[in-house]
Formats: C-alpha cells, sequence, structure tokens
C-alpha cells in the first residue's frame, strides 16, 4: 500500500515537471555549446 502511494507522489511531480517545463518554453541545449562550455571549464576559462 505504501508502495502505490510512492508511485503515486512520483507520478504527480514528473506530470508537474514535465507540464513547468512546457509552458516554460525550455529548449534542449545544443551539442555545440555543451561542447564549447565543457571546452572553457577544461581549460580554466571560466567566467
Amino acid at each position: 500500500m505504501v508502495t502505490y502511494g510512492c508511485l503515486a507522489i512520483l507520478f504527480l511531480f514528473v506530470l508537474i515537471k514535465g507540464i513547468s517545463l512546457f509552458f516554460q518554453g525550455r529548449k534542449p541545449v545544443k551539442r555545440e555549446d555543451t561542447d564549447r562550455t565543457l571546452y572553457t571549464i577544461l581549460n580554466g576559462e571560466r567566467d
């Protein structure tokens, strides 16, 4: 019974998070941006 309660809470959390991301209009990070960020971190050229 506790397991069903935990699954329900998890489902609601995922549902709310998905809806919030949908309304925010966030776009996935492009590969070039990720590569550039990793490159600057590895070279110690942080902002």
